[in-house]
């Protein structure tokens, strides 16, 4: 298999897949024209899949011989974020046709890779010992859609021997690879809030309890959290990404809705901001005469460790066909990722692809606006 030759001669087919779902983005849990698009491609290849219900779609090639299983994973989800026509300098090759709803951390990318991946594959079934699985999962922005993957493959017994995922990384520079053992993505646990006081106006606060100034006292708590209550030398951040309350500012609101996330390694560490966070949640909103709800709190998910014999496998694969150099170091990334679902069960790898151009204004990083990939 000449598979540096082969991918390069799939590149029309990869840039007009990835730009066919960059312009046509699906949000977590939504993604059905996306899934249709995959099962079309794979039936073409003549590729046998499984479209697990609300899970994404599972497919698998087989070789002659016997041999290892092996699953590798893409994600296939966009953000709930209006793009920017432009990235740092210049107009992108394409952009959303979905107001609010853009491809803006690269899975239309990745789930454009693992069709190229599966076409290779299903071209050259001769060369492979045992079977290789590909993974389009749905939902991995947050909507939590790896639970019905994982009790699909748990409830049909399939085999699996190790998993490998990519993902594109704009502080690496196209043509770089990282595939490097330990940390590679931080563990994380999401909440969100909704506190209900007494709404009233403006002139007369002593007649309301207003869910701003509960929110305040409990914002400034949170912060401490860090510093109180988790070693200094462990890793730990947290920050919110939303607050909404109000419409006017001459009316007291009834109620307030807050969001974040906390990011870490070690996951005792994450435990103790989740049993925090709650005390003081309940102990604030006690104190201001308001309800709070927990609409949401997710996790602590587990931080991706890289397995260290596989990362070797994969770093020299990565040699051995695009020669030495190409391999690049990688800051710890406090980003998190449901492919640490898999990473508890099998033996796994998340490998970055650098997609940075800095002369083409391709910098901006993953979840803002202004995000572009070097084709």
């Amino acid at each position: 298999m000449e598979i540096l030759k082969e991918s390069l001669a799939l590149k029309d087919y990869l840039v007009s897949i990835r730009r066919h779902l960059h312009e046509n983005p699906e949000l977590s849990g939504r993604e059905f024209n996306t899934v249709k698009l995959i099962c079309g491609e794979l039936d073409k290849m003549g590729v046998e899949y499984v479209n697990i219900p609300d899970g994404g779609v599972l497919a698998h090639i087989d070789g002659p011989q016997e041999g290892k299983a092996v699953l590798l994973r893409a994600d296939c989800d966009a953000l709930p974020i209006d793009e920017l026509p432009m990235n740092a300098k210049k107009p992108k090759a394409c952009v959303s046709k979905v107001p609010g709803v853009a491809h803006m951390c690269g899975h239309d990318g990745h789930t454009a890779m693992l069709l190229g991946a599966a076409k290779i594959l299903s071209q050259n079934r001769d060369a492979i010992k045992g079977r290789v699985w590909l993974l389009f999962e749905r939902g991995e922005e947050g909507t939590n859609n790896i639970y019905y993957v994982m009790k699909y493959i748990q409830e049909k017994g399939l085999k699996i021997d190790a998993a490998f995922a990519e993902h594109t990384d704009t502080s690496l520079r196209a043509g770089q690879l990282n595939c490097q053992p330990g940390p590679a993505h931080a563990g994380a646990f999401s909440y969100q809030v909704t506190l209900t006081g007494k709404g009233g106006h403006g002139s007369r606060p002593d007649r309301s309890n207003n869910p701003i100034d509960c929110f305040v006292a409990i914002y400034e708590c949170i912060k401490s959290i860090r510093m109180n209550y988790v070693e200094p030398t462990v890793i730990l951040t947290n920050s919110m990404g939303m607050v909404r309350a109000g419409a006017a500012g001459n009316v007291i609101p009834q109620t307030l809705t807050f969001s974040g996330t906390c990011r870490f390694y070690d996951a005792s560490a994450g435990n103790i901001f989740k049993t925090k966070f709650k005390e003081i949640v309940q102990a604030q909103a006690a104190l201001f005469g308001c309800e709070a709800a927990f609409d949401r709190l997710v996790g602590p998910i587990l931080p991706v460790i890289n397995n260290e014999d596989l990362a070797k496998v994969g770093a020299q694969a990565i040699e051995s066909m695009l020669g030495s150099g190409i391999l690049a170091p990688k800051d710890l990334n406090m980003g998190s990722e449901s492919f640490s679902v898999l990473c508890k069960y099998y033996p796994g790898v998340m490998m970055r692809v650098g997609i940075g151009n800095e002369e083409e204004g391709i910098s901006i990083g993953g979840h803002h606006p202004g995000f572009d990939m070097d084709e």
